[in-house]
């Protein structure tokens, strides 16, 4: 009887021991995914926080992205997207209608360089019969 005792009690230990070797295999591989799992979890996570921030900002300064874009604009414009007021001759005795049909006529008259410049001469002297009239000196503008 004493000889089955033992037995007993040595297999009871057998299977806890396999029971926890299993155990701790198990915990072995779900803790490899879990560092993967969590570093996942938490990109998605910077990445919700990152987009609610940029949503926050928006709400809260709604002209700013507008700013933005105008500025980008300035600094990033063509060499053909001249004649600003400044680079008009006699600009400051011309109405904004008369500016902006003036800018015009130059946008069309850019493939033909001979137009342009005719263009230019007759504007030019009607500037300086408007200066005249007026009494008023003409300056050469920055760029034409």
């Amino acid at each position: 009887m004493r000889t089955q005792t033992t037995i007993a009690i040595f297999t009871a230990a057998a299977l806890a021991l396999a029971s926890f070797a299993a155990d701790a295999q198990g915990r072995q591989k779900q803790g490899g995914a879990q560092p993967q799992e969590r570093a996942q979890v938490e990109r998605g996570q910077k990445d919700f926080d990152r987009d609610r921030l940029r949503d926050r900002d928006r709400a809260t300064v709604p002209g700013q992205e507008h700013d933005r874009d105008r500025d980008q604009d300035r600094t990033h414009a063509p060499d053909q997207a001249k004649f600003g007021d400044h680079e008009i001759y006699g600009s400051e005795l011309m109405s904004e209608q008369e500016r902006n049909q003036y800018r015009e006529q130059l946008r069309l008259s850019e493939s033909d360089p001979k137009a342009q410049t005719k263009l230019k001469a007759q504007h030019k002297e009607q500037m300086q019969a408007r200066a005249k009239a007026k009494g008023v000196e003409l300056k050469e503008p920055d760029a034409e």
